[in-house]
């Protein structure tokens, strides 16, 4: 009797042990122990490969398609030439003068972050993501205005991004300190990891596009006004998406106010809206009869914004898929349901969107 007792007792206090390390093993959010079993792959670029990378034009044109305000726009200075192909050499040059090296503590922190994420959408099965390498690249503050964007596969992050991303970062963070990094710091990578499977899935995203959200792939005809003071978004810089509302089509583009020779990024973009007429598969401007191009306001076709549950990025799909993720991401973080109390009208592309993600995600 008192063997049967002992080994009664092994068997209880195994079974305990095994269920704690099982415990143990489950993805957990607020702990400041990166889980071991799910990497991401990771790669902070140097200064010397940052250089080059930040030049990549392997997926679509950027730099040989820019104009000269907006070259002032993205590099804070003014373009020292009027000869467009000079220009666009200056860009360059400016654009690769700009990378640094990432500190230590920087690499650290978006690791752990990182970690973090993937077992977060690894747990959603989102493996589309997960199993897609981050690429960093790091910039001074003063191109592009310090903001987030992307060149092919390449995560670019400024100075001043970071600094602000990474307070609260320590290795004795608190569980609500974690989850705020994680949130705010993650939302943003997932953001720009989007805007890369975008170039390496195209057709991924224009089913989502095309056939999720109504939009139709076409390329406009060109029209000076728009091309001198065109804003080049780095993460969607061909602008090939038109809405379509009944018979009417609309082109949204982000331009350069005029009353500045230098433009400042973001203050002086405007969103302007285009109607466009199709003429046996010939996509151009419309003009009144002075031959002045028609354009509108967001606000002017309201049923747009309206029917997404972010009112960012609305110049380009690929924005506004990216603004969406990280919506859902946060949600996934917060441990709630995502977009559970958007606006009526949004709620057709929001539950599109999540079964996208369910269906081509994963």
């Amino acid at each position: 009797m008192r063997n049967y007792l002992l080994i009664l007792l092994s068997v209880i206090i195994s079974s305990c042990i095994n269920n704690d390390k099982k415990e143990d093993s489950k993805p957990q959010i607020n702990t400041t122990q990166i889980n071991t079993e799910i990497k991401a792959k990771i790669d902070f670029l140097n200064k010397e490969k940052s250089a080059i990378a930040i030049l990549d034009e392997t997926y679509e044109p950027f730099f040989s398609k820019l104009q000269i305000r907006e070259i002032s726009a993205f590099t804070n200075e003014k373009v020292p030439t009027n000869d467009i192909q000079k220009a666009r050499e200056f860009a360059r040059s400016k654009f690769s003068s700009a990378v640094t090296n990432f500190s230590e503590a920087e690499k650290k922190c978006i690791t752990f972050v990182l970690q973090k994420v993937t077992t977060i959408l690894e747990k959603e099965g989102i493996t589309l993501m997960t199993n897609h390498p981050w690429n960093f690249i790091k910039i001074e503050d003063w191109l592009c205005g310090g903001f987030a964007h992307t060149r092919g596969n390449y995560i670019i992050l400024s100075q001043k991004h970071l600094d602000h991303l990474n307070k609260g970062w320590s290795d004795n963070m608190t569980p609500e300190e974690e989850l705020t990094l994680v949130k705010n710091l993650g939302s943003l990578l997932v953001h720009e990891q989007m805007h890369s499977l975008q170039r390496s899935y195209p057709k991924t995203f224009e089913n989502l596009y095309a056939n999720n959200w109504n939009f139709i792939k076409a390329t406009v005809a060109d029209e000076d006004l728009i091309t001198i003071n065109q804003v080049s978004n780095p993460d969607a810089p061909i602008a090939n998406w038109l809405i379509q509302n009944n018979d009417e089509l609309y082109w949204v583009r982000t331009l350069l106010k005029e009353e500045n020779e230098i433009p400042i990024m973001g203050r002086d973009f405007i969103d302007n809206v285009f109607t466009i007429e199709n003429s046996n598969g010939i996509y151009s401007v419309k003009k009144d009869s002075n031959e002045i191009l028609i354009l509108k306001s967001i606000s002017d076709i309201d049923f747009y914004p309206k029917s997404f549950p972010t009112n960012r990025g609305l110049d380009h799909p690929n924005e506004i898929s990216a603004y969406m993720f990280s919506m859902y991401f946060e949600a996934l973080v917060s441990e709630s349901i995502p977009f559970k109390n958007v606006e009526v009208d949004a709620s057709k592309n929001a539950k599109s969107f999540v079964n996208w993600i369910d269906k081509e995600m994963n």
